[in-house]
């Protein structure tokens, strides 16, 4: 069965904390580990951008969910791809907030894939957006390393 990466972008409602947030994604994260899922989810201020890779069918399934999730709006799916390989396969699904010491090095990895100081995702190219999300997962590979 084939893989696919599908990335989106949302608007968080008003409210969401980041401790609701991490959660949901605590739980999110044992549920994609049973179905196979990976991924990455970056969220700064009211933005959300996210990726998730797996099964087309599980990956489609968890995306109705996610579209009718109360706690965003605006869903806007950016891409789907059938790819060969994971970029996110480290984790089941992996939280990047925009807080904490590494914000200028996230800052600066943004301004070079959309050229934007803050992340605004919806007016990103899917080209952009999974450049970004990629090169994320590596600089949070690398602070997990040190």
């Amino acid at each position: 069965m084939p893989l696919i990466r599908l990335t989106y972008a949302s608007v968080a409602r008003p409210g969401l904390d980041y401790e609701e947030l991490t959660s949901l994604l605590r739980r999110a994260a044992v549920r994609n580990d049973e179905l196979g899922i990976t991924g990455i989810l970056c969220f700064s201020g009211n933005a959300f951008l996210q990726s998730l890779e797996g099964r087309r069918s599980d990956v489609n399934r968890l995306f109705l969910r996610i579209a009718q999730d109360t706690r965003h709006t605006n869903v806007e799916l950016l891409s789907c791809t059938e790819i060969d390989a994971r970029d996110f396969s480290d984790w089941s699904m992996k939280l990047v907030s925009w807080e904490g010491k590494l914000t200028a090095q996230r800052r600066a990895l943004l301004l070079r894939h959309a050229r934007t100081a803050a992340l605004e995702p919806w007016t990103m190219t899917a080209s952009q957006a999974h450049g970004f999300l990629r090169a994320l997962a590596e600089l949070e590979r690398q602070q997990s390393a040190a």
